[in-house]
């Protein structure tokens, strides 16, 4: 990654002939929209393929994408969206109403195993369809042009949900050509194969070396999509990249070594941004084996963490201490206040659970994926000995190797970021839910799942947040999840780069980006 480019560094180079190089974290595990479980496979999506909507570099602004214009209902419930007639696959054929509707079955389909599809379980029969029931999905092509999609529920975040992964289309003769209509993991979302929609196409992937998108004539925006290419970069060694950045071979990085900001922040270096996010850092624990099946056990290792301490003094400003899942502010919403710090509390808890001081108490270990947070697990490592007497290991493994066993309960507690793209606390909560294929943790509670319910039906926003506050005290009195921290995300970006906006989303407009030389 450090090789040069002859005299001129590759953001030189980049910044004369339109090519952004880019850090994307670690290596995508697919591009399929349908599949894609990871921030760093959704930025990529973001550049492939356009969904009805999109959302502008503020994070804020929705933007016409497939869809010129829509129409919604009166009661909130019902959206008529009006397709533009130059949209278009990067094979040549038109964009049409129809590939919305296979793309959404296609994503409520139980073999997909879609994890995203939870946030448009707020449409029509898509919750009854992703049970593998018989159900009529509410969304219809009126005709080529027109698509109507009818929700059980108001939901004023929908458009930010339709402006990207899963709810994007896909080219069904390509997609079934290749296998993928009714299961992941088919071949073709890859270079030579693929058929996209959005602003770039895929010319090349190198796995774990990197993603090269090109731009896509056929794109109904074309004219103004100013970047030739984007180099995406597998770069989950943070050190390696800033060093990569330093030496001039990315215009923006993914992440930066915690220990490195403050550095940055002290000679005023512009090229630094530090940007919250709406991204909850929590550990959970696997409630189907003993002994985090037992209450008493997870809210004595919650209680034993003083974020306020530790987070501000490993993160470095690249973390918010969280005394909640819902980062405070989402979508208006502030969680109510709660003491989740008493070691006195979690003292007697783990002695009433039968481990007094510690003693006995079975061997266990926290998994985290390879990244910068390892410290910050370090530090919840000493306060369980500390306060607790308990030590629980580490076992650091790769991405993909992580959430794999995750997924499967294959662990006893882990530690992992949740980066929810979309400002509401819906959209963080509903990992909780006893069926949400988000809920890694085992943990049911009826209660939970009604709270959700309220707050999907409220009739009003008092309810719909009484709701939310009800859901968030049981996930601390009961806590299948520790809340650690709010990600401030850091990135370096070069001063090459223009049209660029710091946003809680991490939503890039890939047509606003440029180059300067």
């Amino acid at each position: 990654m450090i090789a040069g480019c002859g005299r001129q560094t590759r953001v030189e180079v980049g910044a004369r002939e339109q090519i952004l190089h880019i850090g994307n974290g670690a290596e995508p595990k697919d591009l399929d929209p349908a599949t894609q479980a990871a921030e760093i496979e959704y930025v990529i999506d973001t550049a492939l393929f356009e969904g009805l909507v999109n959302i502008a570099n503020d994070g804020d602004t929705i933007l016409p994408g497939v869809a010129e214009r829509w129409d919604v209902s009166p009661d909130g419930r019902t959206y008529t969206f009006h397709l533009r007639s130059d949209a278009r696959w990067s094979d040549g054929g038109p964009v049409i109403a129809d590939d919305f509707v296979y793309s959404f079955r296609r994503v409520f389909t139980p073999s997909m195993g879609c994890q995203n599809n939870v946030y448009g379980f707020m449409i029509k029969g898509s919750r009854a369809m992703n049970e593998g029931k018989d159900a009529a999905l509410g969304v219809a092509a009126i005709d080529a042009r027109t698509l109507r999609i009818e929700l059980e529920y108001r939901a004023p975040y929908l458009l930010y949900i339709l402006a990207g992964a899963p709810f994007v289309p896909v080219p069904r003769a390509v997609v079934e050509r290749f296998g993928g209509g009714t299961r992941p993991g088919s071949p073709w979302t890859r270079p030579g194969k693929i058929v996209c929609n959005g602003p770039f196409i895929l010319s090349s992937w190198r796995p774990n070396q990197e993603v090269v998108a090109t731009r896509n004539p056929y794109y109904w925006d074309a004219r103004r999509t100013r970047l030739r290419e984007i180099h995406f970069y597998p770069t989950d060694d943070v050190e390696s990249e800033e060093r990569a950045f330093r030496a001039g071979q990315l215009h923006i990085t993914y992440g930066l070594p915690t220990s490195k900001i403050a550095s940055y922040r002290e000679r005023g270096d512009p090229q630094l941004h530090v940007t919250p996010q709406l991204d909850t850092t929590y550990v959970l624990f696997n409630v189907t084996v003993p002994p985090f099946n037992d209450t008493r056990i997870r809210r004595a290792l919650a209680l034993a963490i003083d974020r306020e301490k530790i987070v501000p003094a490993v993160g470095k400003g690249s973390l918010d201490p969280a005394h909640s899942l819902t980062r405070p502010g989402t979508g208006g919403y502030t969680p109510p206040a709660v003491v989740d710090f008493d070691p006195s509390l979690a003292q007697k808890l783990l002695a009433e659970a039968g481990y007094p001081g510690g003693k006995g108490f079975p061997p266990a270990t926290i998994r985290i994926s390879r990244g910068p947070l390892a410290t910050l697990v370090e530090a919840i490592q000493n306060s369980w000995q500390e306060v607790l007497g308990i030590n629980i290991g580490i076992e650091v493994q790769e991405q993909k190797t992580f959430f794999d066993a995750i997924h499967s309960k294959d662990y006893h507690v882990a530690f992992t970021p949740f980066f929810y793209g979309v400002n509401a606390a819906e959209t963080i909560l509903m990992i909780a839910q006893g069926e949400s294929l988000w809920n890694d943790t085992g943990w049911k509670s009826p209660a939970f799942d009604q709270a959700y319910h309220d707050a999907s039906f409220a009739p009003d926003e008092t309810v719909r947040r009484a709701a939310f506050d009800r859901m968030e005290r049981l996930i601390h009195d009961e806590a299948p999840y520790i809340p650690i921290g709010f990600l401030n995300q850091p990135h370096l970006i070069s001063s090459k780069v223009r049209g660029w906006r710091d946003n809680a989303l991490y939503a890039i407009d890939w047509r606003e980006l440029w180059l300067e030389p």
